[in-house]
């Protein structure tokens, strides 16, 4: 019909404001002479009014199943046309519809890493493996940053807890003894000697501490008991 000299394509002059009124609607331009060149059909550009297409899809829709359709998409009809040049369609605007995300990102960058090296159905996995990967170094760095600590402040408080032991067997010390009440805090201590040792960390400062205390109180147990049956022999 574009070749039949009785019939004349109708030019749109007022094509731009047509579409500013309507954006669902877009201004096309038939250029002169891209029918045919030699007998240059049409013989000035042609302003036309063409509907927009656009490819919808459901909300619930997998993201994966998004980017291949984007991809078939683009690979299919990015080409060019009389209408349009290469890589204008599909574009990123629509002037009714919000666009998908992983659509965006696929025109703007392109394939993703795992979609250039992976078949479509090992991606998801591969995304799940790499989120639990994640999620494991997440969880096992603050463990090696914070176990220590925890191990140090664990062994620390059984410290205080022989300490306190050994507070009080200094403090039944100051009152009235008998020698079978020594002899019991001498077996207090001995326990507290056998826990001590058998606690880790036994090169800290503080466990040279506990057992010269340890030893500075059994030397006092010692001489009360010495005390006390000397008293019960001269009695």
């Amino acid at each position: 019909m574009l070749r039949d000299p009785n019939i004349r394509l109708m030019n749109v002059t007022q094509a731009e404001a047509i579409t500013r009124l309507f954006p669902s609607l877009n201004r096309v331009v038939l250029p002169q002479g891209v029918i045919d060149l030699e007998k240059n059909i049409p013989p000035s550009d042609v302003n036309l009014i063409g509907s927009t297409t656009a490819f919808v899809v459901r909300k619930d829709l997998h993201p994966e199943l998004i980017y291949l359709l984007a991809q078939v998409v683009k690979e299919v009809h990015s080409g060019g046309g009389v209408f349009q040049r290469p890589g204008e369609f599909p574009s990123l605007t629509d002037p009714e519809l919000p666009m998908a995300e992983e659509a965006v990102d696929y025109y703007r960058n392109g394939p993703s890493f795992l979609q250039r090296y992976l078949p479509f159905w090992m991606i998801n996995y591969a995304k799940r493996v790499a989120a639990i990967l994640i999620a494991a170094v997440a969880v096992v760095i603050p463990m090696f940053t914070y176990g220590p600590r925890l191990y140090a402040w664990l062994v620390n408080l059984r410290f205080l807890r022989l300490y306190r032991r050994l507070r009080l067997v200094n403090a039944r010390l100051k009152s009235e003894l008998t020698a079978e009440q020594v002899t019991a805090l001498q077996n207090d201590l001995d326990h507290i000697d056998r826990a001590a040792n058998i606690l880790p960390m036994r090169h800290s400062d503080m466990f040279f501490s506990l057992l010269m205390h340890i030893d500075m109180t059994r030397t006092r147990l010692a001489a009360r008991l010495a005390e006390l049956q000397r008293e019960r022999r001269v009695a």
